[in-house]
Parts: C-alpha cells; sequence; structure tokens
C-alpha cells in the first residue's frame, strides 16, 4: 500500500475513533446536564424561556433529568408529554417544539446521534388545536366582578386580571411591569418586555388606574405585581393562568390546589387571561372604535410592505380615547355588579 495512502487511511480511522470517542462521553452526560447547557446557550435568551423551564423543571426533568441522554428514548418523553397534554394540550404542544429544537441543536453538536422526537408531531401529542374565539360578554364581565373578590385570589392577581381586561394588554407584560414603567396615568410597556419587541404607551382609564392603584397599596418594592415565593422576583403568567384554571375544573381538587374549583366559572365555559385580552378587543369594536385604532391598542405590529414602510401615524390618541371609552363602559358594568349606581363620567 501507498505510504502516503496508508497514513491518510490511518488519520481518518484516528479522527474517526475520536469523534466516537466525544460522543461516548457526550452521551454518558444527563439529560438534564445537556438540556440546561442549551438552556443558558439558547433558550434563556427568547422571551417565553423562562417559563418553559419550569414547564420543564415540572413536567420532564424529574423524570429524565437523570437519565443519560443518549439512553433518554422516545417513549420516555411521550410519556412526559401525554401527561401534560392530559391537563393542557397546548403546553404539551409547546413542549414538544421545545425538546425538538433542543436536539436538533444537540445533534449539531455530535451530543447525540439522532433526535428521538424527530418523527413526532404536534397533532400525536396535543392534538391540532383550533384558535380560540373566547370573548366574554357584559353579562359574564358582571358575573366576574362579582366572583373575584369571593375566588380566594389575591388581591394583586384580581387587579391584574382587570388590567388586562381594561388594556387590553398581554398578562406577561403586566406580570413584568416594574412600577418605573408607570407615570402619573401612562404605563409604558418596555420593548424588552412587549412580544413584538416595539414599546408601547397605555393611557390608563380611571378603571385602569384603580387595579393600579390596589398593587400600589400592597407594593413590595420594583414589580408591579411581586412574586408571593420568591423575593426580589414577580409574578409569573404561568402562575396566574393555573390560578385561573383552578377555579374553572369543576373536578377535585389537585393537591395542593384551591378547594373552589368552580370560584371563576361562567356561563360562556372555561376562559383565560388571553380572553381578557380579546374581550378588552371586541368591546372596543362594539362601542364603534375603529380597527386600526384597536391596532394600535393591542400593539399589534403593522403588516409588511408598503403599509409598513409608509402609513407610520401611531394612533396614540385614538387610542388613549378608545382606553377611556371602554374603560367607562366597565365601570358602568362594576356598578352593575357592585350594586352602586354612581358612574363617573370620564375615562
Amino acid at each position: 500500500m501507498d505510504p502516503q495512502v496508508y497514513a491518510e487511511e490511518q488519520e481518518r480511522a484516528k479522527q474517526e475513533a475520536a469523534r466516537i470517542a466525544k460522543m461516548e462521553q457526550a452521551a454518558r452526560k444527563t439529560f438534564a446536564d445537556g438540556f440546561m447547557k442549551w438552556y443558558e446557550a439558547k433558550l434563556s435568551k427568547r422571551k417565553d424561556g423562562p417559563d418553559l423551564l419550569r414547564a420543564m423543571q415540572k413536567d420532564v426533568l424529574p423524570k429524565v433529568g437523570d437519565m443519560e441522554i443518549a439512553k433518554v428514548a422516545r417513549a420516555d418523553l411521550l410519556a412526559c408529554l401525554d401527561t401534560v397534554a392530559a391537563r393542557a394540550p397546548r403546553m404539551a404542544n409547546r413542549l414538544l417544539t421545545t425538546l425538538k429544537t433542543f436536539y436538533k441543536w444537540a445533534e449539531l453538536r455530535e451530543t447525540v446521534d439522532v433526535n428521538p422526537l424527530g418523527i413526532v408531531e404536534a397533532e400525536n401529542v396535543g392534538g391540532k388545536l383550533k384558535s380560540r374565539e373566547r370573548v366574554l360578554t357584559d353579562d359574564e364581565i358582571v358575573d366576574l366582578i362579582r366572583k373575584l373578590p369571593v375566588s380566594g385570589l389575591s388581591a394583586s392577581v384580581q387587579a391584574v386580571l382587570l388590567i388586562v381586561l381594561s388594556t387590553g394588554c398581554r398578562l406577561g407584560e403586566i406580570c413584568s411591569a416594574e412600577w418605573q414603567h408607570v407615570n402619573g396615568n401612562v404605563w409604558t410597556i418596555p420593548k424588552e418586555n412587549a412580544k413584538n419587541g416595539r414599546e408601547h404607551h397605555i393611557t390608563l382609564s380611571a378603571f385602569a388606574l384603580a387595579q393600579f392603584s390596589v398593587l400600589q397599596e400592597i407594593r413590595e418594592g420594583a414589580w408591579c405585581v411581586p412574586s408571593p415565593k420568591k423575593i426580589g422576583d414577580h409574578q409569573t403568567r404561568l402562575s396566574i393562568g393555573a390560578a385561573i384554571y383552578d377555579r374553572q375544573t369543576q373536578k377535585a381538587q389537585r393537591q395542593g390546589r384551591t378547594a373552589a374549583t368552580d370560584a371563576l366559572t361562567l356561563n360562556g365555559g372555561r376562559w383565560t387571561a388571553h380572553d381578557l385580552r380579546r374581550t378588552c378587543a371586541s368591546g372596543m369594536q362594539e362601542l364603534g372604535i375603529m380597527p386600526a385604532v384597536i391596532d394600535a391598542v393591542l400593539n399589534h405590529k403593522e403588516s409588511k410592505g408598503v403599509t409598513q414602510i409608509y402609513q407610520r401615524y401611531d394612533y396614540s390618541k385614538e387610542a388613549a380615547d378608545a382606553w377611556a371609552k371602554w374603560g367607562r363602559h366597565l365601570a358602568g358594568l362594576r356598578a352593575i355588579a357592585t350594586g352602586n349606581n354612581v358612574v363617573p363620567i370620564t375615562g
């Protein structure tokens, strides 16, 4: 054999042996080791990263975290996802996407040789989910306002839900709000807290301001909605979402959860905090407010193309009027709920 050819073959064999040894060493690492490395490198940079990590720590890592990453099989992961899907199909699908993205990252770095979830689709886990269209009627809003004080939710969470309803903000935006962002009757959502990465200014109606006053009375530092469990941190949208869900289950109490399993049940069926945002938009539409103004209220990103380039008016004045008009409507519903016939005539 030609000495050069022999040397090249030896070098290739050496490199292949080193590659296999590297993979074997990586395979001996636990699933949790690999996932947390990916979390620090990638997932932690995303706005939903902390929420997804909490979901993984609750339903996946306790079951497969200590296993060697190469020995974690599709059946192991699907067992975790099936448990989540039984109570929250949408979250199960989000975790599936998270795990598939993690495995793609791990494959590229030869931490694993194969993605066990490669052939698994959302329809195999949480199923194909329809877009929610739930909107609360005025009668349901009255019922909700009556039920909140006796629901067992903290005063701060009650205020948060009414802020979402009256401003159309996202639940995560109010959970991550700081008092430095609230100046008089203007609440600024910084771009890092906004889903579309664009700063948003909300002119608070009297109804919404009253909810911020509730939060101010129980203020504990920089966060508008401080965490009840972790000092120096804020409340999370997942914990509030779980608290709402638990009060509409009409099932036996889950361990560590409220016994008031129907405290927030409404006639139109199960509702979520995001449905309150949709209710705000639909309510404004019923009050005759222009769709473009409602988009400004919701901080929707402009469509691409010519509209995005040339139509730059932000409808800030009209949005302020819309929040005030919707706030007056909510104040009227609150008056019905509480039996107080005195309704303020200003926003």
